[in-house]
């Protein structure tokens, strides 16, 4: 492994078991040094840390600092779409059954998908994990999405749904009369001062739901600032209806760690490996790999999501995702049958997006937190994903 990769892994791993072993025993100049310190090495191209409403962190490796993809935290700033709908009487209610949109569903069992299914990957529509399977090919998202068959009974299990998220766009757009870029260009940045980049569209004109929105850090931090505020912007105007941040960041009814569209981040987290995991793992035939890589996790605690990711990097590569996917999602093993876990209280949201993009809010301690990277020609290493920057922010609120 080259020696960068390594320092940067070496860093990650300090930082992402730091919030378990030492909680409150930082400085705000301690807890915040390490977190820059995890940024560069990490080769984070911005960061920013906005504490009640002054800035503590601003980096950004382009002068120009244009707009960067939010990945899949785009889903994220979706979902505030839904609330804007909301306030301007263009959807009745979260649990609107999907076909009063697309009346194509209003027969068989997706009749029973809710406006809400679509928010907290309950909808139970099938989706392949890699999105360049299907999606990227597909000419219209929206219609791939209705087309898809259901791989479990609507409202029953949480499955993160790239497709779901993409059917959202495109009933945001139909509700709201005109594209959803456009409607949240119009209702939701202009308002806040922001100057999106170009939002990715499908062939047929759709823009996606699950990705594909441009900010900068700047930018993206006034998402986060719009939800410290309930929806009410730094002018005293309400975008978003009274209590519909409390709905973002409400559990959802068979995944704790996720609301509507929001991961719910809590003060500390522990995952071991359950004992019956390595031989289940056998007896399916799994690959080679992810047994060994189960057996070495053996007995070892890890700082949750950010432990877990950072120690199958080490041990797998940079290829650990398709694998994770291949021997755990697309099996519909859920983490929980791999994994006992202990949590503490949550204390922090974010969106999250592909190689290690960040928007977390802190509300207790009015903190946003905006970490981005943009792609790299260069082979990507897992240590890049910054995947401790959560547990990181976290501990640097505790300290303030």
């Amino acid at each position: 492994m080259p020696r960068p990769v390594l320092a940067a892994l070496a860093a990650l791993l300090l930082s992402a078991t730091a919030l378990a072993s030492a909680p409150g025993q930082d400085t705000p100049a301690d807890a915040l040094a390490r977190l820059q310190a995890a940024s560069t090495a990490a080769e984070s191209d911005a960061l920013l840390i906005v504490h009640d409403g002054r800035v503590l962190v601003d980096t950004a490796t382009d002068p120009a600092r244009a707009p960067i993809e939010l990945m899949s935290a785009t889903k994220s700033v979706v979902a505030l779409g839904v609330g804007l709908l909301l306030a301007d009487g263009k959807l009745d209610s979260l649990d609107t059954p999907v076909h009063t949109f697309f009346p194509e569903w209003a027969q068989g069992r997706k009749r029973d998908i809710t406006v809400r299914m679509l928010l907290d990957h309950t909808s139970g529509l099938q989706n392949a994990p890699n999105a360049g399977e299907e999606i990227y090919p597909a000419p219209d998202a929206v219609q791939l999405a209705l087309a898809a068959e259901l791989s479990t009974p609507p409202g029953e299990v949480f499955a993160y749904n790239n497709k779901a998220t993409n059917l959202l766009a495109g009933l945001i757009g139909k509700a709201a009369g005109r594209p959803m870029d456009v409607y949240l260009n119009e209702r939701l940045f202009q308002p806040l001062g922001i100057v999106p980049g170009p939002w990715y569209r499908d062939v047929s004109g759709q823009p996606h739901g699950m990705a594909g929105l441009p900010l900068t850090a700047h930018d993206a931090a006034k998402i986060g600032r719009l939800l410290l505020d309930d929806g009410v912007t730094p002018d005293g105007k309400r975008l978003l209806p009274e209590g519909f941040v409390t709905a973002l960041f409400t559990p959802g009814p068979h995944s704790a760690r996720v609301g509507l569209l929001w991961w719910r981040i809590p003060a500390w987290q522990v995952l071991r490996l359950r004992p019956e995991a390595i031989d289940a793992a056998r007896t399916r035939g799994a690959d080679p790999r992810w047994i060994e890589a189960l057996a070495q996790l053996r007995d070892k605690p890890l700082a949750g999501t950010a432990g877990l990711r950072t120690a199958l990097g080490e041990l797998l590569g940079d290829d650990w995702p398709a694998i994770y996917a291949r021997e755990v999602s697309e099996r519909g093993i859920a983490r929980a049958d791999l994994f006992d876990e202990d949590t503490g209280p949550v204390v922090a949201y974010a969106a999250e997006g592909f190689l290690g993009q960040y928007i977390v809010v802190v509300p207790d301690k009015r903190l946003v937190a905006v970490r981005q990277i943009r792609r790299r020609d260069t082979p990507h290493a897992p240590a890049l994903d910054y995947p401790s920057f959560t547990a990181d922010v976290v501990a640097l609120a505790a300290t303030l």
